[in-house]
């Protein structure tokens, strides 16, 4: 067996071991997940004042601005798809700055998605908590968010990696796994989603550039 297949079993076999280790540890935590000192949002009942993203009568639809990151647009449909993954409904998702629905979950970055801007001149949302900041993010429930616009959860970002953030949180939030890709982890299923009225901030992170590396140094002896 050549050196690039013994490097090509050693990466998968590694690889398998770091996923083993990491379900291990998460089976040991509460099974809803959160980001470190947050507070949950989503609820999988109705709430005073809440968001609903699917109940029995509703699927909201996902609006997110053609002109804004290709990555972002990326995100917005993995989150349709991990809401239909949890719920078995599928939102549908809106490319284009124009909201025609009563009820929608927007997305957008600051100074990139015209919803945004919409949204920051008209007064339905402030952004100067993490205007300038580093990936950093806010979920809020807006009531009246546009003209015609009943009500839309926005998902705001500061920059490119903010906005994906927060689309991500949402996702983990609602019951979809992390994990789901790397290793299969099934969502958790439920009915109704549902977000709770407020604003949800996440601020710049401590540690500006995260990730999982792998070594695959090939020592001589």
């Amino acid at each position: 067996m050549n050196k690039a297949a013994n490097h090509s079993r050693f990466f998968q076999y590694y690889l398998c071991c770091v996923t083993r280790a990491v379900l291990a540890l998460t089976a040991l935590v509460p099974q809803r997940a959160v980001a470190l000192g947050q507070e949950p949002y989503v609820e999988f009942s109705p709430v005073p004042g809440g968001f609903a993203i699917v109940n029995a009568g509703t699927t909201a639809a996902i609006y997110v601005d053609s002109q804004d990151w290709p990555g972002v647009i990326r995100a917005a449909n993995d989150l349709a798809n991990d809401i239909k993954d949890v719920t078995g409904k599928a939102p549908s998702v809106i490319a284009k700055a124009e909201v025609t629905n009563r009820t929608a979950i927007i997305i957008g970055t600051v100074g990139k998605s015209r919803l945004i801007d919409q949204l920051i001149a008209g007064g339905r949302i402030d952004v100067s908590g993490i205007k300038g900041k580093w990936e950093s993010y806010f979920t809020q429930v807006v009531p009246n968010a546009l003209p015609d616009v009943d009500a839309a959860l926005v998902i705001c970002g500061s920059d490119k990696r903010g906005t994906i953030y927060g689309i991500y949180d949402l996702s983990e939030e609602a019951g979809q796994s992390p994990w789901y890709y790397w290793a299969d982890v099934p969502a958790k299923k439920h009915a109704e989603l549902y977000v709770k009225a407020g604003k949800f901030a996440v601020g710049e992170p401590s540690v500006r550039y995260r990730g999982i590396f792998f070594s695959m140094t090939n020592r001589r002896r």
